[in-house]
């Protein structure tokens, strides 16, 4: 209801509002089905479809629909849990289970070369390693995405379920070495994406035996607990594993989402 809310909000009067919208229970449902059914979140063009397939045309006839008949228009929970949420209830989405840490970024103008995404994407991925170490994970592959004039490029590694800056940043490396293989003449990137996943908890890492570099790799973590925590302890990125130097704009990986709300660390 919140993002409904919003986005009407930013919406009123024709016009590009600051979001600001109260609802009050007596505004509603009349404020509710003032908006329409593509604002709702999880309603995308495919879901409209079906809806539209139903003979549902107009948000209060989706308000009015059964919530069973929605559970059977969604094919899943999903859809009575949305029912529920409309009509006001307090619905709690069932706990998950963390399965990447990731961050995206549209590029500025001046940074849209190989050569200033691949300087972005580091800062981004460091960012992503100290979300990784805050909340005791490890990673065993990392994934780069693109997007470029004609679509887009993506690339992953393997890691042998890593968590320190070093590691994770010589796959980055290794997958920019890709992208100028497959572009050799350069190419126009207009945002950029990287996300550590294969997640493993800190008590159940398990060793790359082929690899056998528990000993140097226990260096480098300890040298990545040291950077985090000074960075911590002065509140903001004073050390680094290379140079830190974010684009226009700030606050690298601390955008908000749908699906995350930043943390203050988030910030440095």
């Amino acid at each position: 209801m919140i993002k409904i809310a919003c986005k009407a909000g930013k919406r009123d009067g024709g016009r590009y509002g600051d979001g600001l919208t109260i609802w009050r229970p007596e505004d509603l449902p009349a404020a509710l089905l003032a908006v329409t059914m593509e604002d709702i979140p999880g309603v995308g063009g495919n879901m409209a479809k079906r809806l539209y397939s139903a003979g549902i045309f107009t948000m209060e006839q989706l308000y009015n629909v059964q919530a069973k008949h929605m559970r059977k228009l969604w094919g899943n929970v999903t859809g009575e849990r949305l029912w529920y949420a409309l009509h006001g209830y307090d619905i709690q989405a069932p706990a998950s289970s963390r399965g990447m840490f990731g961050h995206g970024r549209v590029l500025p103008p001046e940074s849209r070369t190989i050569r200033g995404a691949r300087e972005i994407s580091r800062l981004l991925l460091i960012k992503a390693a100290r979300r990784l170490r805050r909340e005791n994970f490890y990673a065993g592959g990392l994934w780069l995405w693109l997007s470029i004039r004609d679509g887009s490029w993506m690339g992953k590694r393997h890691l042998p379920v890593v968590n320190d800056d070093q590691a994770i940043l010589s796959a980055l490396s290794e997958l920019w070495d890709k992208v100028r293989k497959d572009h050799p003449r350069g190419l126009m990137i207009f945002r950029i994406g990287v996300t550590l996943y294969d997640l493993s908890p800190s008590h159940e890492r398990q060793l790359d035996l082929l690899l056998n570099d528990d000993c140097q790799r226990r260096r480098w973590e300890n040298a990545s607990k040291a950077i985090d925590n000074l960075n911590s302890r002065y509140a903001g990125t004073v050390v680094s594993l290379g140079q830190w130097q974010p684009p226009a704009g700030g606050h690298v990986g601390g955008k908000i989402s749908y699906t995350r709300i930043p943390s203050a660390e988030d910030f440095w």
